[in-house]
């Protein structure tokens, strides 16, 4: 069996605040996994450790088969400097609530910016793959838009285009339709659930109950720093074992 994401026993606290509890958590290649509960339970938390935006405080992560943040030297632990983090961080792509576009940059300008700064690549290379990438996410009539020019949802989806770009083994989506009208959050989605079809090994925070339901392999239902719950999505979102779980889905739903 081969895991992109494997957590043990991973802590991350911010002061006295522990928003991460002793999590353990095992990603297969290829699976997409939604993670659902209440504000604070360190859903978002867990996506920013993966992809180093924040440091553990305890237990280990690895991703893609790679430590993160460290190299093991014989039984000595030696932290990575930013060039080596930067490396790592390579492997996964993140799109999150706001879509952080350069505003001085069209949609093709903005894809292209990092596969050639950062992967060195050649720009005749990256504009075919950004203009293939904007037909993909619905948006080939948008290449030369300015984000002002763009709604809420189209944004989101240049920045899901982006985040592809650099070829990631892992796609990382901190609730990407939060901050969207309702009347745009299906485009999104419609993006995300091609992207699962195509095997992509995706992690999804979200409260879109339905999405998850519909798209996810498994989900993880997670409060207080914790995973208090993981199954099929039929499982935990119409058959909960735990009180806590039954609790937030019939608050969502209702």
């Amino acid at each position: 069996m081969s895991f992109i994401v494997q957590g043990k026993s991973v802590v991350k606290k911010f002061g006295d605040f522990v928003a991460l509890d002793h999590v353990d958590i095992d990603i297969e290649n290829g699976e997409v996994v939604c993670i659902v509960g209440p504000s604070g339970s360190g859903k978002s938390t867990l996506l920013r450790c993966i992809n180093q935006l924040e440091k553990i405080d305890g237990g280990g992560l690895w991703v893609d088969g790679e430590l993160v943040g460290y190299r093991i030297a014989g039984s000595a632990l030696h932290e990575l400097d930013d060039k080596q983090i930067a490396r790592q961080r390579l492997a996964t792509g993140m799109v999150f609530q706001r879509f952080n576009l350069f505003p001085h940059m069209t949609a093709l300008e903005n894809i292209i910016e990092g596969p050639i700064q950062v992967l060195k690549r050649s720009p005749q290379e990256c504009r075919e793959q950004a203009l293939e990438l904007l037909e993909r996410v619905g948006l080939s009539d948008k290449a030369n838009a300015y984000p002002v020019e763009l709604s809420g949802g189209q944004q989101q989806r240049v920045a899901i285009a982006r985040a592809l770009a650099m070829r990631p083994r892992l796609m990382l989506f901190d609730e990407p339709t939060s901050a969207l009208d309702p009347e745009l959050v299906g485009e999104v989605l419609q993006v995300m659930r091609d992207l699962a079809r195509s095997g992509m090994s995706m992690i999804v925070v979200t409260h879109e109950l339905g999405f998850a339901r519909e798209v996810a392999n498994r989900v993880v239902f997670m409060d207080a720093g914790q995973i208090v719950e993981t199954g099929a999505p039929e499982e935990i979102l119409m058959y909960p074992r735990n009180e806590r779980t039954r609790g937030f889905i019939s608050a969502v739903l209702n």
